[in-house]
């Protein structure tokens, strides 16, 4: 939340420049890497909308307002090779062991022991969300040169 917090008053600081004084609304929407904080997660996307207002006085600008966020992911090839593997096991019979014992049977006129299932077994992925809300009041400087934010 730190990298979504400092980009979120950046922006939020950069649209009440603009608008200098009255009632704004703010779209945001970006994936973050979550690979440091849940490996098997990787990028998530964050977004939302703020809706609030600004003053100026004297080259400082109060903004206040509120937040709703969405979390969009889904739980699905958690070791990141391009798939989601259920068990390695399987997959290596699945994929080595019964084609090889089923071509074996036909040499020697055998019938095979039930259907191939050629490639990667694969899982069913879920979905991640979440919703929640949140408030920000502050004050920055016209000026960006002279702001930390934006």
């Amino acid at each position: 939340m730190a990298q979504v917090e400092k980009r979120l008053k950046d922006q939020i600081a950069w649209r009440a420049r603009d608008k200098r004084s009255g009632m704004f609304r703010e779209t945001f929407y970006r994936s973050y890497n979550m690979t440091s904080v849940v490996f098997s997660i990787g990028d998530t996307v964050i977004g939302g909308t703020f809706s609030g207002s600004v003053e100026e006085q004297h080259g400082v600008l109060a903004v206040e307002g509120s937040f709703d966020f969405y979390l969009r992911d889904e739980f699905a090839d958690p070791a990141d090779i391009g798939i989601e593997v259920i068990d390695p096991g399987e997959t290596i019979f699945e994929n080595i062991h019964r084609p090889l014992d089923n071509h074996l049977r036909g040499r020697t006129r055998l019938p095979p022991r039930g259907p191939q299932r050629l490639g990667v077994q694969t899982g069913e992925p879920c979905s991640i969300t979440d919703y929640w809300s949140g408030t920000l009041s502050g004050q920055t400087y016209l000026d960006p040169a002279r702001s930390a934010y934006g």
